[in-house]
């Protein structure tokens, strides 16, 4: 280096010599300058020569260790300059006493290759001083070398204070502070410490924390929370609220500010942790409130639309949204009054200003007139609302809520009701109620002469039992139907009873009732239910004849008359039922008449055989020839189904034997051959039906007819099979003597047929 340039940067670095610094800074440019100017080396031995430390080189000899080297601030400190220092040994320039500990560093920085610190005691210019030494092996060209740093304690101590200062306050901050604060190993997640605050709030000492990491308490993944203190780490994130788990093992919601913090060269994760639970609980109480409110508003039928302080809409609830055809979307922030015109429902007037009102004197109203709203198509729909003002906080009105229910479908179900409540469901005609309302005013009571007919429905029961009660309702209603166009306008109809009917004629008398009754007779001839079923109804009348007659004392006597008529009916009636069903068997089966006279014929020869009596011979004759009048009720698809029939059709014709036994307990001249209608399909091995009866608990007469009867169905075409020989009728029977018939009658009746 030229003299003159070694010159202008001791005078341009003399300035730098008391700034504290380690190093002597350049800007980029002007290092690379003096680089070219001065050449590699030269800006080497610059470097060390600007250094504010004492700076000396030492090599390895024979001897010993001796210096070869050293800048100016080490000559200042030593007395030594660059040509005196060269070749001196350690206990030359530290003096004898002192020059031990830095050979013996020497030599044990040298063999471990690393650098070292320590505390070295030299006598320089006369003077002991006291320093920090740090040696850092080097080794050229198989020379060892080590490169020497006298380090000023003073500057040392002066940072340590400094230092010393803020990590006291700091510790007393994190020892003293309420908040509860770690210090963590951000890769580990180690807990490195805590503060009084944090082992009260956990509930572990500080030697229990010490050994646990932040994922132990952390109940999130270990991974996720590693992720999160990277975040941290590098501050892309620094707040996070997390559930933590306290000894005991309750789970409080904490917030972590999470920040790093340099201690000792070393990173650290500084926490800073609040209780956030009860706002956690109170923001969660808060959503459900919020979620239960709305859900309640979702679920309620009855509409609801809420505005602002300004009248402005806020929201609808679905209800709304139907009633009125708006969405939400479409009229959220517009003036309620333009949206939702309410009117009088008769006058078709607006009632202005209900919701200005409520605003302005933070009173509900109650709507009492008749009210209806315009929905988006025009319509007007009635409603029952009430309007009522929405408080804020502080008790100031922030909004008006409007609660309103459709009419439409409530007035209908009244009407219903109310059309119910004096009407028979079946039949539209009045009911008792009706008549209990109507003779509850006194101007009818006052009417006379008044004529009560009161008329009772013949054979309902057994329509009911044979058909079903499908049939008999279609009686009733045919009934009904036929007396109301009979009475015409004027008279009241009424449905009494279940089988009963009440006409009512204000101004009538008993003439007018006679041809009222003859009249409705006259139609009743027309009813035809089912192809079978006729119409009789048994008709009595009585007269109101003042106005001090009580109405339910005339009633009395009608239905005394009524009965006394039906007593005289009843008979010719039954027969004529009778007569009825049988036509009708007729008709589902043309075989059934030629089918009776054949089981006839042989039932009474094989009765003779049995030598019966005349008493038992009669109910034969009737069994045989009512043993099947229950079929009336079977369907025609499964009388006349050529096929077999499926399980559930022959559990529906099985039926027709308890049908016939009812039939016949509804008429008193049968009640001999109820038992044995209801078990002429009983088998001897007690596998037949209705009652699975077995041997001689069977009626004879049903045994007998049960053998009659297979062997004329089986010689004979049936819709489901053709007919079989006398032969293959004989074998059959025999087959089955013993388990479906009874044994001894089987034979009895094969004997008979053979002496034909």
């Amino acid at each position: 280096m030229k003299q003159n340039d070694r010159n202008f940067l001791w005078k341009r670095m003399a300035k730098k010599k008391n700034t504290g610094s380690q190093e002597v800074t350049m800007a980029p440019k002007v290092r690379k300058a003096w680089r070219k100017r001065l050449g590699e080396a030269d800006y080497q031995e610059m470097m060390v020569e600007c250094n504010s430390e004492a700076m000396a080189l030492l090599v390895k000899t024979a001897g010993g260790w001796v210096y070869c080297y050293n800048n100016w601030e080490h000559e200042k400190m030593t007395g030594f300059g660059q040509k005196a220092i060269r070749n001196q040994s350690l206990k030359t320039v530290l003096g004898e006493a002192y020059y031990q500990v830095y050979e013996k560093n020497a030599d044990w920085c040298r063999e471990s290759g690393e650098t070292i610190l320590f505390k070295g005691t030299a006598s320089w210019n006369g003077e002991i001083r006291e320093r920090m030494c740090r040696m850092t092996p080097v080794e050229n060209d198989g020379q060892d070398f080590i490169v020497v740093t006298e380090l000023n304690t003073k500057v040392l101590k002066d940072w340590m204070t400094k230092n010393h200062l803020a990590t006291t306050r700091f510790d007393q901050m994190f020892q003293t502070h309420t908040a509860t604060m770690l210090l963590i190993e951000p890769e580990s997640g180690r807990i490195v410490d805590a503060n009084p605050a944090a082992l009260a709030f956990y509930g572990y000492s500080l030697e229990e924390l010490k050994t646990m990491t932040i994922d132990q308490i952390n109940t999130l993944s270990q991974a996720a929370v590693h992720d999160l203190r990277q975040q941290a780490l590098a501050g892309r994130q620094q707040y996070f609220l997390f559930p933590h788990r306290l000894k005991s093992g309750a789970i409080r919601m904490v917030d972590v500010h999470a920040s790093p913090l340099e201690l000792d060269g070393q990173q650290y994760l500084f926490s800073v942790i609040t209780d956030a639970t009860e706002r956690e609980q109170n923001a969660a109480a808060l959503y459900r409130e919020k979620e239960l409110h709305k859900t309640t508003m979702d679920a309620i039928h009855d509409g609801v639309i809420t505005t602002d302080a300004e009248g402005n809409i806020s929201y609808l609830n679905p209800a709304a949204e139907q009633a009125s055809g708006w969405q939400l979307a479409d009229v959220l922030g517009k003036p309620f009054d333009a949206i939702f015109p309410i009117c009088h429902e008769y006058t078709r007037e607006p009632l202005t200003g209900l919701l200005a009102q409520v605003l302005e004197d933070g009173q509900g109203q109650e709507i009492t007139v008749p009210t209806v709203l315009l929905n988006k198509e025009g319509m007007m729909i009635p409603i029952e609302t009430s309007l009522a003002p929405i408080r804020a906080q502080n008790g100031t009105i922030s909004g008006v809520v409007m609660v309103f229910r459709d009419i439409t479908l409530s007035r209908e179900k009244k009407r219903r009701i109310e059309y119910l409540s004096y009407h028979d469901a079946l039949t539209g005609l009045y009911n008792r109620r009706f008549y209990e309302q109507y003779f509850s005013q006194k101007e009818i009571k006052l009417i006379h002469p008044m004529a009560f007919v009161m008329g009772d429905v013949n054979g309902l029961k057994m329509t009911n039992d044979v058909f079903g009660h499908a049939i008999g309702d279609l009686l009733l209603e045919s009934i009904a139907k036929t007396i109301k166009v009979g009475a015409g306008s004027r008279n009241q109809v009424i449905r009494w009873g279940g089988d009963e009917f009440m006409i009512v004629m204000p101004g009538s008398d008993l003439k007018d009732a006679e041809r009222l009754v003859k009249r409705i007779k006259e139609k009743l001839t027309d009813i035809c239910i089912n192809g079978t079923i006729e119409a009789s109804v048994s008709f009595g009348m009585a007269l109101k004849k003042s106005r001090d007659d009580e109405p339910g004392a005339v009633l009395k006597k009608a239905e005394e008359m009524m009965y006394q008529i039906k007593l005289l009916e009843s008979k010719s009636m039954r027969g004529t039922t009778i007569n009825a069903l049988l036509a009708a068997l007729d008709e589902k089966r043309a075989e059934t008449k030629a089918h009776t006279m054949r089981l006839s014929d042989h039932v009474m020869k094989l009765a003779d055989l049995l030598a019966l009596n005349v008493e038992a011979k009669n109910r034969l004759i009737l069994l045989t020839m009512l043993h099947d009048i229950g079929k009336v009720g079977i369907p025609d698809h499964i009388l006349g189904k050529p096929g077999s029939l499926t399980d559930e059709e022959w559990q529906i014709m099985q039926t027709h034997s308890e049908i016939g036994y009812r039939i016949a307990t509804n008429v008193p001249e049968l009640h001999v051959v109820t038992e044995e209608i209801l078990h002429h399909h009983e088998k001897w091995d007690g596998s037949g039906y209705p009652s699975g009866l077995s041997g001689e608990k069977i009626p004879l007469n049903s045994r007998i007819l049960a053998v009659v009867d297979a062997y004329d169905v089986m010689t004979h075409d049936q819709v489901y099979q053709p007919a079989r020989s006398h032969e293959d009728a004989i074998r059959e029977l025999r087959d089955q003597a013993g388990s479906q018939f009874d044994p001894r009658l089987v034979e009895r009746f094969i004997n008979q047929l053979s002496h034909w």
